[in-house]
């Protein structure tokens, strides 16, 4: 068992400062392809161990990621942008709907308890949906 968070989460600073629909798209398909495979504990765990494997995971990217015996501010906001644009839009698009939300689910509220965050999820298409295009910053339409 191990999630590798270290892979996981590589470069999530980055990653989680995505501002356009082509970046974000390039982004994914990557996420798929090369790091999808390291939440198989996740996916793979049945209704009984679910939870233990969402807890289990929010300690292992703790340990990754704390400095000083927590994980800085500035560090939890850019994992909880890359599990909203990045993991939980991959749990949907590779896993059958209702097992997908069961797992998004209970892994929002593992993450919520353990790093007292309020983040939540949404699917893919909803997130590639929100880009907008912009001229001088000014928004002028979706992309």
């Amino acid at each position: 068992m191990g999630y590798n968070v270290e892979k996981l989460f590589e470069d999530a600073r980055n990653l989680s400062k995505v501002n356009n629909k082509k970046a974000y798209q390039s982004n994914m398909e990557m996420f798929n392809s090369n790091r999808y495979a390291y939440l198989k504990d996740l996916v793979d765990a049945g209704d009984d161990n679910l939870q233990t494997q969402a807890q289990s995971f929010c300690e292992e990217v703790t340990s990754a990621f704390k400095k000083f015996g927590k994980v800085r501010g500035g560090d939890l906001m850019n994992l909880n942008y890359y599990m909203i644009f990045y993991v939980f839009p991959a749990i949907q698009q590779n896993e059958e709907n209702e097992k997908a939300i069961r797992i998004c689910d209970t892994l929002r509220d593992a993450w919520n308890q353990h790093f007292k965050s309020n983040i939540s999820y949404a699917d893919y298409e909803t997130l590639l949906d929100g880009f907008q295009t912009k001229i001088f910053g000014v928004p002028v339409g979706k992309n």
